[in-house]
């Protein structure tokens, strides 16, 4: 046995081939466990459970398998009998089946070596559903698609036999009344017939079709359930032969219908498989239900999700997108206008003879480090005293001189341009990075009175400014 890891409460078997009826012993079996039998194409197996809710011991269910029964052919319904029991030495199991071929198989064993089946012939249509008479187990009744309503012995002889006015769906046999049998069919309608009179001696009626199982309550024998459509119903035989109670429960219409072995207000209902995500549902009479919402509704409400999901996500996508479409609009701008500006200092005449006094103010946002001090000091070192002006007087001529045979930064044109652009106020990183780019050292921005550095033909080199593409490029 294998405990499913998506959900704490499913257990499962590993099986040959596919399963399509499964049933438990409702009656005491003398052993601690819980007889189960299941029932595929060809086969039946028996065999054994108990879960941890019955004994601390067990880790989630154990599973024993007791015997392998072949059939030959698929399983319809399976139907336990009194008589099992696995404290009796030898041990007995008794069960009888319904096949796809009409018929009923009576199948009795000791799980050794006596092992018997008997064929029942006489429906001529489906068998829908067959049971033991739950006192001695002597009799099995079972109702079948070809209106009929038949009660056998264990040797295979009919002993009764109801004509119906539609297929019959469900057989029930309470065991406080041995001598009544409830039948429900497919047209709505529930009977109870006498077994000693073989008369109908009471009728219910759904008022909706088609009913698909009924169930006569264990603990109270006035209580009578089904499901039809999908809605399951509720009669109290006391009251009325319609409805007390009805309430829908599987949108794609309800399939079994069973009522607790241990509660009267306690049931249980099965959709049709494939059809809604939640195939079984217990209800209890006792507690309020909110009424399942219907299909159209849920599906309305599904559209109107999914419609409020698209319109979203289409107005943040559009967003997004305008929002992208600006800010690649003032990069352009930008750009736009860094290149007006490159044209507008490009063609100023005669830049690159303009002489520049840089004061200690702009030398500070240039620089905007330590060399800002260096040259204040060398400004300050070189200002005019009060007491000496002939002697500056003659030490300017003399610079003048050597600055007429050294050309100094700030008449070289590859210089003059950036130092006019310090002046007008562009960024000062923006011209370094222009300048490194270019092969110029932005380091002769501070000093504009020094000697240029040799670098090449002059005449190359202002041919080579001269070339140089815009600023923003």
């Amino acid at each position: 046995m294998k405990q499913d890891s998506t959900r704490n409460t499913a257990y499962t078997v590993d099986c040959e081939d596919y399963v399509h009826v499964v049933k438990f012993n409702p009656f005491d079996s003398g052993d601690a466990c819980s007889l189960i039998a299941y029932g595929g194409d060809n086969y039946v197996v028996v065999g054994t459970c108990r879960f941890q809710e019955e004994d601390a011991e067990v880790e989630g269910m154990q599973y024993k398998t007791l015997r392998m029964f072949h059939h030959g052919i698929r399983v319809d319904a399976i139907a336990w009998s009194p008589e099992t029991r696995l404290d009796a030495l030898p041990p007995q199991i008794r069960f009888c089946t319904a096949a796809s071929d009409k018929k009923l198989r009576l199948f009795t064993s000791d799980l050794q070596d006596k092992n018997e089946f008997k064929t029942f012939d006489g429906h001529s249509d489906y068998i829908n559903d067959l049971v033991f008479a739950p006192k001695e187990g002597q009799e099995v009744a079972s109702v079948s698609d070809d209106h009929t309503c038949r009660v056998w012995d264990l040797e295979g002889n009919e002993k009764a036999h109801f004509v119906l006015r539609s297929p019959g769906m469900s057989v029930c046999w309470h065991p406080e009344e041995a001598f009544k049998l409830m039948v429900a069919e497919k047209n709505g309608t529930i009977r109870f017939y006498d077994l000693i009179t073989q008369q109908a001696i009471l009728s219910l009626e759904c008022e909706q079709t088609p009913l698909m199982s009924a169930d006569w309550c264990l603990k109270n024998t006035l209580k009578i359930g089904a499901v039809a459509g999908s809605d399951w119903l509720i009669w109290d035989i006391t009251c009325s032969s319609y409805p007390q109670d009805k309430r829908p429960v599987h949108l794609d219409r309800a399939r079994l219908f069973r009522w607790s072995r241990v509660n009267e207000n306690l049931f249980a209902t099965t959709g049709y498989p494939g059809k809604t995500t939640s195939q079984l549902l217990v209800h209890h009479l006792g507690h309020p239900q909110v009424p399942a919402i219907q299909q159209k509704r849920t599906v309305a409400f599904l559209n109107q999700f999914v419609v409020h999901t698209v319109q979203f996500l289409n107005r943040f996508s559009t967003v997004c997108e305008e929002k992208l479409s600006a800010l690649s609009l003032r990069i352009q701008q930008i750009e736009t206008t860094l290149n007006i500006l490159d044209a507008k200092l490009s063609s100023i005449p005669g830049l690159e003879d303009v002489r520049f006094e840089v004061s200690s103010a702009n030398m500070n946002s240039v620089t905007n480090g330590p060399m800002a001090q260096t040259t204040v000091d060398q400004q300050t070192a070189v200002s005019p005293q009060s007491g000496q002006n002939n002697i500056h007087e003659e030490g300017l001529q003399k610079t003048e001189v050597v600055t007429e045979n050294v050309r100094t930064v700030a008449k070289d044109p590859r210089y003059a341009r950036y130092l006019k652009m310090v002046q007008v106020g562009v960024p000062v990183m923006a011209i370094r990075n222009k300048m490194i780019s270019e092969g110029l050292n932005p380091d002769l921005l501070e000093t504009p009175d020094a000697p240029v550095p040799a670098w090449g033909d002059d005449g190359k080199a202002e041919d080579s400014s001269d070339s140089e593409s815009s600023f923003s490029d």
